[in-house]
């Protein structure tokens, strides 16, 4: 607690001043007497005189701390030191706050630039560790983290003494698992007399623990402990706290950091392994590189590829395993596999029965994951899958142009079993190549028994390749699209963490700037003659300008960083991609993200007008669709109606949605543009076609819009134009994945339909009665 020494305070010249004018005044000698009787001021010199005197004690905080001699004509004098004592005792109170206060920033600025100087999380770990350690009476400590998959505590790495340590506590479980659970922090500076304690195999007698919150969200627990008793304060838990602060954010830094390496390191092999699929178009080379490869990449024990025979499998056939005695019936060819070689062969042919109701979910092209085998219900496939060596069973089915069933089966038989959402999507994403590879080995078999055979077939032979050249230009396209979504994601996630810093701090600056300026507007109140050289530093530095214009500063600085976080995030909304299932999604963010990514077209231009942009934008449920498919179709649309307004004087693009029904949205696009001619119209949708000049068109935007909504989503997607006044491109997109899958693919309006079709006048009806 602060004090004030009244014999150091009675030095000071402006107190000696101030007694020597007052003895003066009123004729009699002011002596100032401290709290144990020592003359610690004034001019009375004998100590008879010191006896004699009435004394008037000087009080601070009701409390005396000395006495004023003189009689009752010093009263005043008492009065008035007893006033200043207390103001040079709030000041000094006040000095003592500010440089705690300094001290935790200085303390937090250090701790953060440490942390946030590495992406290593074991090292960031390690170093919060230190830190606290160095501060507190620790001789050891652990971070621990949650597992998502088991809802479990489990180190991270160890300080000191539990250096290396390896604990595993459940949420909940024993103090530690408790301030996981609660996001509260403990002191306890005896362990076992609390009953919450649980032994964790480490010598343990106080500890406090902080939880590690990224995001309002518990990510973990960092501990300080002791082997043997101390007592650790408030004053600690707030520091272990301040260090988990910075600790989660630059953990959560680092795990995020981790996933992007990890996810480019994915894409990186995934493009590889697509373009050695894709390097032959022979079907046999392109499935045994497939089966090679995707079991290196997973670090498989077996990865095979099987196609459903739908004819009868003879009693001559070998079967694999000699339990299954010979079958009459339809079933499953292994053609290609890679496996560890002390595992049997599934080369060959197996019957239906062999794989039991998997086979019914294969032939529906169900994705089955079993992340544990021997769970499975069937005995007899139980048995299969086991003697093959499988733990765990990843199977993803897919169908050729030909109509043909194959599927992509990996198992794994050691390690950890159970497969993760990122194997998952991405042997999707393998499949999907492996898929493009089959068609394009079909249509190359197709195309050269096209070209051996004699000229009547030529037609035929031209459609092959026809199809073939349409193909690869839109794996040209789509993966375009890809490398673009992961070039807009890396960027969204470079701007993101800075920003989130900048941004994050902002706060804590405006806080206690706000805090800084109170106690320079109250110290001007409470001080208000200056020194001449401060008042000459205060008007050289403008303080009541700074008063002023600083909040402001920082309010802009939060305007600018809000618009950059606005701005990611339209990004991560556009380079979204799309998994093998349609999810629910806001169409009104997909539309709001791809007008983001075109204002730059929107803007002003020499001699050009701003283009206005017009929403009206209904009360939509989510929808369940291919979110990234859809912002690209939202692309090509408004890029042409971008395009069409070139020359208008008061371009305009209106952006309509409505709910057509329960089980469809509606979505209009429309421009004022000079129209779209009746001949152009038919051919719209084709592919390979555009009225662009060349180099600036493909002809494959609208085509593979229209194939994205009709084929993908069995929606709608029309063009309505009259020539001289508008264009509008109308979709509907069914708002369920149920709703879709009812909707025959053959019952869908031809791309090429005529502008006056029947379905149009139809649309142009319900165009009435929209909201």
């Amino acid at each position: 607690m602060s004090t004030i020494k009244l014999k150091k305070f009675c030095r000071e010249r402006r107190i000696i001043n101030f007694i020597d004018e007052w003895s003066r005044a009123i004729g009699i000698s002011i002596g100032i007497l401290d709290a144990w009787g020592n003359l610690v001021g004034g001019k009375v010199v004998e100590t008879e005189q010191i006896e004699a005197l009435d004394k008037i004690p000087i009080e601070l905080e009701g409390e005396v701390i000395g006495w004023v001699l003189g009689g009752e004509q010093a009263a005043p004098v008492a009065g008035m030191l007893s006033y200043l004592v207390g103001k040079e005792l709030e000041k000094k109170i006040l000095a003592e706050k500010l440089l705690e206060k300094y001290r935790e920033i200085s303390f937090l600025y250090d701790i953060s630039t440490k942390i946030t100087a590495s992406l290593d999380l074991k090292q960031v770990a390690e170093l919060a560790l230190d830190e606290a350690g160095k501060r507190t009476q620790s001789s050891g400590g652990l971070v621990l983290l949650i597992n998502t998959r088991n809802e479990r505590l489990e180190s991270l790495t160890g300080w000191g003494y539990v250096a290396g340590c390896q604990a595993s506590i459940g949420l909940g479980e024993g103090i530690i698992g408790w301030v996981a659970r609660s996001g509260k922090g403990e002191i306890v500076n005896d362990v076992w007399l609390d009953e919450r304690f649980i032994d964790i195999k480490i010598p343990v007698s106080s500890m406090m623990c902080a939880p590690l919150a990224s995001n309002n969200q518990i990510i973990g627990v960092i501990v300080m402990m002791s082997a043997v008793p101390v007592t650790y304060t408030a004053g600690d838990l707030k520091l272990l706290t301040m260090v988990a602060s910075q600790t989660a954010s630059a953990i959560a830094i680092a795990q995020m950091h981790d996933r992007t390496l990890e996810e480019s390191r994915r894409e990186a092999l995934l493009f590889r392994l697509a373009s050695q699929i894709r390097e032959s178009l022979e079907l046999d080379t392109i499935l045994e590189t497939a089966v090679s490869e995707i079991r290196c990449l997973l670090q498989l024990d077996r990865c095979m590829f099987m196609w459903h025979r739908g004819t009868k499998i003879s009693s001559s056939q070998k079967i694999i395993h000699p339990q299954f005695s010979p079958v009459t019936c339809s079933g499953w060819e292994v053609v290609k596999e890679s496996k560890n070689p002390h595992l049997p062969s599934f080369l060959g042919c197996h019957g239906v029965a062999t794989l039991g109701d998997l086979s019914q979910q294969l032939m529906r092209q169900n994705l089955l994951r079993v992340d544990r085998v021997e769970t499975w219900n069937s005995e007899a496939v139980r048995n299969f899958w086991l003697a093959g060596g499988f733990k765990s069973l990843l199977a993803v089915p897919m169908q050729t142009r030909s109509g043909e069933i194959g599927v992509l089966c990996c198992g794994k038989g050691s390690g950890e079993a159970g497969w993760t959402d990122d194997e998952v999507e991405l042997l999707q994403a393998v499949s999907t190549q492996l898929a493009i590879a089959i068609h394009q080995a079909e249509l190359y078999e197709q195309s050269s028994h096209a070209a051996a055979t004699a000229s009547s077939r030529a037609q035929q032979l031209q459609q092959a390749l026809k199809e073939l050249q349409e193909a690869q230009a839109q794996l040209i396209q789509s993966e375009k699209m890809s490398a673009l979504g992961v070039m807009l994601a890396s960027i969204a996630h470079e701007i993101n963490n800075p920003v989130n810093f900048i941004y994050g701090n902002l706060n804590h600056t405006e806080e206690y700037i706000e805090k800084l300026l109170k106690i320079l507007r109250l110290y001007q109140q409470e001080y208000p003659h200056h020194t001449p050289k401060m008042g000459e530093q205060m008007e050289f530095s403008e303080v009541e300008f700074l008063q002023e214009d600083l909040p402001k500063l920082i309010t802009s600085m939060k305007l600018g960083t809000e618009r950059i976080v606005e701005i990611v995030t339209s990004l991560r909304s556009f380079s979204r991609s799309d998994s093998g299932e349609m999810k629910p999604a806001d169409i009104h963010v997909g539309i709001d993200s791809t007008l983001v990514m075109l204002q730059h077209r929107l803007k002003a231009k020499p001699g050009g007008a701003a283009i206005q942009v017009i929403k009206e934008y209904g009360d939509l449920p989510t929808v369940s669709c291919y979110a990234g498919q859809l912002n690209q179709v939202f692309m090509n649309i408004i890029s042409n109606a971008i395009d069409a307004l070139e020359n208008q004087p008061q371009p305009q693009i209106t952006i309509r949605t409505f709910l057509l029904n329960p089980e469809t949205v509606a979505i209009c696009i429309q421009d004022n543009g000079s129209g779209i001619p009746e001949a152009v119209q038919t051919k719209l949708f084709d592919p390979f076609f555009t009225t662009k000049p060349d180099g600036k068109g493909t002809g494959l935007g609208l085509s593979i819009s229209y194939q994205i909504v009709v084929e993908k989503h069995r929606g709608v997607l029309k063009c309505i134009s009259h020539p001289g006044e508008s264009t509008e491109f109308w979709m509907e997109i069914p708002v369920t994945a149920a709703t879709a899958n009812l909707r025959d693919l053959n019952e869908m309006p031809r791309p090429n339909a005529s502008s006056k079709s029947s379905d149009d006048r139809g649309i142009e009806e319900l165009r009435k009665w929209a909201p």
